[in-house]
């Protein structure tokens, strides 16, 4: 079990400074990021118009069902995910969850390592990269079918958290290995 939480820690710490490198780095956003036409007049129009912190849809549900299909053909399609009075950046509460949230993770992947009782580095390696990229391609690929999110960024985040998960994938195969059987006595 001491293998399991010194694993999943170090792979914790690793990945939370290999996420800071990441998304703190300006060359991804550079392929993916729009600018709108006014930022600010965007930013008044949103507070005019979102009373409240929330998830908004453009267009959003309809009681009926032909009036939501001609919105969803006539465009815009939008999801806002909207906080109105805005947060923090780089809030060290909001770095203090992050870190807990991707232990929170790695412990989860080291469990299922753990009881899989894999033998050889190989064997844990691909179960925990094959896991984690299965959950990136239903999570995050399925926003671009079911919510026509941007594909750029999608592709974007798939291709991070792959390569995260790789990463957990050599830490906790290397670290949490499967319990030593016990020997039979002569």
């Amino acid at each position: 079990m001491i293998r399991t939480l010194l694993g999943s820690f170090v792979a914790a710490v690793v990945l939370f400074g290999f996420g800071a490198a990441f998304w703190t780095c300006p060359t991804p956003y550079a392929y993916i990021e729009k600018t709108s036409q006014g930022p600010e007049a965007l930013a008044k129009a949103l507070r005019e118009h979102l009373p409240n912190d929330g998830l908004y849809l453009v267009p959003g549900r309809s009681a009926d069902p032909k009036e939501e299909a001609e919105a969803y053909r006539r465009g815009p399609i939008a999801t806002i995910h909207y906080r109105k009075d805005g947060a923090e950046a780089m809030n060290p509460t909001t770095l203090a969850l992050g870190f807990l949230h991707g232990w929170f993770t790695t412990l989860l992947l080291a469990i299922t390592l753990r009881l899989a009782n894999l033998q050889r580095f190989g064997q844990r390696l691909l179960l925990v990269t094959l896991a984690g990229v299965a959950v990136v391609n239903y999570a995050n690929l399925g926003d671009g079918i079911y919510w026509f999110q941007p594909w750029p960024w999608l592709l974007l985040n798939a291709a991070y958290n792959s390569v995260a998960m790789l990463i957990v994938g050599a830490i906790l195969g290397a670290l949490v290995r499967p319990a030593k059987a016990a020997t039979p006595a002569a």
